[in-house]
């Protein structure tokens, strides 16, 4: 499967994807560098499990802090965070601005694409059964920067409608998720969502509609952006045999990973956990 299949706006960034991808196919051992956080963990998940799926020799390194870790092999050394200075040996994987046209007028709208987007569609492109299950985590590098906090990200919005439109994945409103978790929503009367969610299915689409939006209206007076409120509220993304939806999966995974008294431990079992899985237990 071809990245550009499912999201052609990204053509901006494949030949980068390709140098690297050729890179990748002529080292005898990649070497994949990453840090215990979430962004980085799900990035090389993508190509741990493309690498898996095509039998390509790499190690796995997780370390505190990229600036402690000294590459001293001939391998292709690639990392998911900051690193200078870099060697040929050696690649990072970064974010990167594109355009994309949204609305039925197809106004372009410039936004960047996060690390754990480039790694997924270095993945694609790599190929593998292990890669497609984890798509719909393409999405968690957008939804984990802080922009969503600010402003609307068109990028995650157009990576998000294209893998609805291709079938992988539901958007529904918090009213229709099991179990959604709460932490991102501090205020919210969790009494009146219960309530709803017992109802939902037996009210119409206008008090369903009054109902989310009295909801919403004591989070207006909060830090919460709005643009990120939108989605917590109107456009939860679900998957066909999911038990938790996809923002829930990342607040939970972010809270165990902080909290861990062992950090690189939790971390690779995380990463064994979502190549085995496909999404974030």
């Amino acid at each position: 499967m071809e990245p550009l299949d499912i999201f052609p706006f990204l053509s901006e960034i494949k030949p980068e994807l390709d140098f690297i991808e050729s890179r990748i196919f002529s080292a005898e051992l990649v070497t994949l560098v990453a840090e215990p956080k979430l962004g980085q963990l799900i990035s090389l998940s993508f190509i741990e499990a493309s690498f898996l799926d095509n039998g390509i020799l790499y190690n796995r390194k997780l370390v505190e802090n990229i600036d402690d870790f000294k590459h001293t092999g001939e391998n292709l050394c690639i990392y998911f965070c900051g690193q200078s200075n870099l060697r040929d040996s050696e690649i990072r994987i970064t974010p990167k601005e594109l355009s994309v046209e949204l609305g039925q007028d197809k106004t372009p709208r410039v936004g960047k694409l996060d690390i754990v987007g480039m790694s997924a569609c270095l993945a694609l492109m790599i190929g593998g059964e292990r890669v497609e299950n984890l798509l719909v985590l393409i999405l968690a590098g957008n939804w984990l920067d802080s922009n969503l906090d600010y402003t609307y990200d068109p990028v995650f919005t157009s990576l998000r409608d294209s893998l609805k439109s291709e079938g992988f994945v539901s958007i529904v409103s918090i009213g229709e998720v099991n179990e959604p978790d709460l932490m991102e929503l501090p205020g919210i009367n969790s009494i009146e969502l219960n309530l709803l969610r017992s109802e939902w299915s037996k009210i119409d689409l206008n008090e369903q509609s009054t109902r989310l939006s009295n909801l919403v209206k004591p989070l207006l007076t909060t830090s919460i952006g709005v643009a990120r409120l939108e989605e917590l509220i109107w456009h939860r993304i679900v998957v066909h045999g999911w038990d938790v939806d996809l923002a829930s999966q990342f607040s939970r995974a972010q809270r165990e990973l902080t909290s861990s008294s062992n950090k690189l431990v939790s971390a690779s079992r995380l990463i064994d956990s979502i190549i085995v899985n496909g999404y974030i237990n």
